[in-house]
């Protein structure tokens, strides 16, 4: 399996440990408070990351790419930062009252959908026969993993 491979799945881990995690400290300080902590250090990481691979040549080459950063912005650059918050506010809360097989079961439905529409529409990746019944299975196996749980 190639190292990219490896990142959706750190990233569907840190889904379910972020929710799972944020939602436990939402029992102690509160939801939002607990979102907002969330957003804190993300930021401060993510200014972190942006700083080293500015600096360091080669690093990253790929993340500084562009050579006028921020030009041509428009609201719809908000978009992706705006979809984070729902992810950080929604998963916690989700799970508190669903579980987090449940939320995250749901939260792989709309993956799945969303994914078959976006290659199709945005990647110019057409949605075969194939690739919808592999994401049915996919989706079947988990749904089997929650019925009647």
């Amino acid at each position: 399996m190639r190292f990219v491979s490896l990142v959706p799945l750190l990233c569907g881990l840190a889904v379910v440990a972020q929710g799972g995690l944020n939602k436990r400290f939402a029992g102690q300080w509160g939801l939002l408070s607990a979102v907002l902590m969330n957003m804190v250090v993300a930021t401060v990481a993510t200014f972190a990351v942006y700083a080293v691979a500015r600096t360091v040549p080669g690093l990253w080459p790929e993340a500084g790419a562009a050579e006028g950063r921020f030009s041509g912005f428009t609201p719809w650059h908000l978009l992706p930062g705006l979809c984070g918050v729902v992810i950080v506010v929604g998963m916690p809360w989700a799970i508190g009252r669903l579980g987090a097989v449940q939320s995250v079961l749901l939260l792989m439905a709309a993956q799945l959908v969303t994914s078959l529409i976006w290659d199709a529409m945005v990647e110019g990746r057409p949605a075969t026969t194939a690739r919808v019944l592999g994401s049915a299975v996919a989706f079947a196996g988990a749904a089997i993993a929650v019925w009647k749980g």
